[in-house]
């Protein structure tokens, strides 16, 4: 009667931890669904930037017609480091 006593206890025990582990890991995925939302709504605000940038550039690209050709390359060269380093944020948030 008292190893069954135990066993009993012993199970309960056990039964609680598992409560509590399960209650733990539920908070820590609530926690980590809202952070991904989170993450998803700057991934995407990035990739309306983004798409923002692209339309500037090609505008610029029009509007460079006039601009002497080292110009030119100048301005392409600074649009190219801007949008390579919107591509790294870019990155950094898909990870």
């Amino acid at each position: 009667m008292e190893a069954l006593d135990a066993h009993l206890k012993s199970l309960q025990g056990k039964l609680q931890l598992l409560v509590k582990q399960n209650q733990a890991l539920a908070k820590q995925n609530a926690l980590l669904q809202k952070e991904a939302e989170t993450l998803r709504i700057s991934v995407n605000e990035k990739n309306s930037l983004l798409q923002q940038l692209h339309q500037q550039i090609d505008l610029i690209k029009l509007s460079t017609a006039t601009l002497l050709p080292a110009e030119k390359k100048l301005l392409e060269k600074r649009i190219e480091v801007y949008l390579s380093e919107i591509e790294k944020c870019i990155a950094l948030l898909n990870v």
